[in-house]
């Protein structure tokens, strides 16, 4: 297997990668300290570049808009993906974290206690509702027609156009505190949520009542691929777990730091580390092959729905693409 880059782009900032998220043709990215860019996907252009603030807390892509959640200044933008000019925004209170967008109802706040929730219409970011005072919610999550926030052992799924109610679950144990991912979603109807000692718990929009999955051992990361889940382990290597019963189909071992995310790929995965290597497993964990993109410290890896490779390593974000070593004669 050979990686080979296809376009590269200098960030001009320091510290690990920058925030990005994927669109269908580009990529928006956060970089030198204070400016937001759209990249065209195939070959690095930039799009456009504009003012923004520092290290946004939140970035998602909603249709042709971006909205960005920069730590200062205390503003809520809302912008053209297509041409980056400002279609609105909004001030915050100070501290404001958590972004998610639902339908036509943009949801910040609740950010470790600090401020309130609010709803903002997306169309002209004008306030739908707003909590009568603050509070504290894990990362927010757009799923099931609501967004799912939730605290201690409680999780609760909010109607975007009022703030209500739509569920309510209570956990077997308290969820996990407010940096970290606390709500993977395995399809439509059920969620896996992560708890502060390393458990996994799931629950779901059918009459089930959520339950433990297991205990792990601690993990710095989480996600879900094909309906599996990973966990990447603070020791290295990942763990995957089966989201219906809690049973592990593979694991993986490293000697070296690994990065989020692993890709699917093929009928496996691709896993990075630190050092830039990148190896392909198979469906059940196990090594297939492995390349590197030399000279690059990685951050994180990601995968467009089209096959559209992406890494965020020290100082720069790139495309690479992966092709297979000819065999010997």
């Amino acid at each position: 297997m050979i990686a080979t880059v296809l376009w590269e782009r200098d960030l001009h900032q320091r510290g690990g990668s920058s925030a990005f998220v994927l669109g269908p043709d580009c990529v928006v990215l956060h970089e030198r300290h204070t400016r937001l860019v759209c990249l065209e996907r195939a070959d690095g252009a930039v799009r456009w570049d504009v003012p923004l603030g520092t290290w946004p807390r939140g970035i998602v892509l909603a249709g042709d808009r971006v909205l960005v959640l920069p730590q200062t200044p205390d503003l809520l933008s809302c912008i053209d993906l297509r041409t980056g000019a400002s279609l609105w925004s909004t001030p915050t209170p100070r501290w404001t974290g958590n972004l998610a967008v639902c339908s036509d109802t943009v949801v910040i706040g609740g950010w470790r206690g600090y401020t309130p929730m609010s709803g903002l219409d997306l169309a002209d970011g004008g306030v739908r509702w707003t909590t009568p005072s603050p509070v504290t919610s894990v990362r927010t999550l757009a799923w099931a027609g609501g967004v799912l926030t939730g605290s201690g052992c409680e999780a609760v799924l909010l109607d975007p156009a009022d703030g209500s109610d739509l569920a309510r679950w209570r956990l077997p144990d308290p969820l996990a505190g407010p940096d970290v991912k606390a709500f993977v979603p395995v399809d439509a109807d059920r969620v896996v949520a992560v708890g502060e000692a390393a458990s996994l718990m799931t629950f779901g929009t059918g009459a089930e009542r959520p339950a433990r999955l297991g205990t792990y051992g601690p993990f710095r990361a989480v996600g879900c691929i094909d309906g599996s889940v990973w966990m990447m382990r603070s020791g290295g290597g990942f763990l995957a777990v089966d989201p219906t019963d809690g049973t592990s189909p593979w694991a993986v071992e490293a000697d070296r730091r690994m990065v989020a995310d692993p890709l699917p790929y093929a009928d496996g995965l691709l896993v990075g580390d630190v050092n830039g290597g990148i190896r392909r497993l198979g469906p059940d964990g196990r090594h297939v092959e492995g390349c590197s993109l030399s000279g690059r410290r990685l951050n994180a890896l990601a995968a467009a729905g089209d096959g559209g490779l992406f890494f965020a390593a020290k100082g720069t974000f790139g495309s690479f693409t992966l092709t297979s070593k000819a065999p010997a004669a």
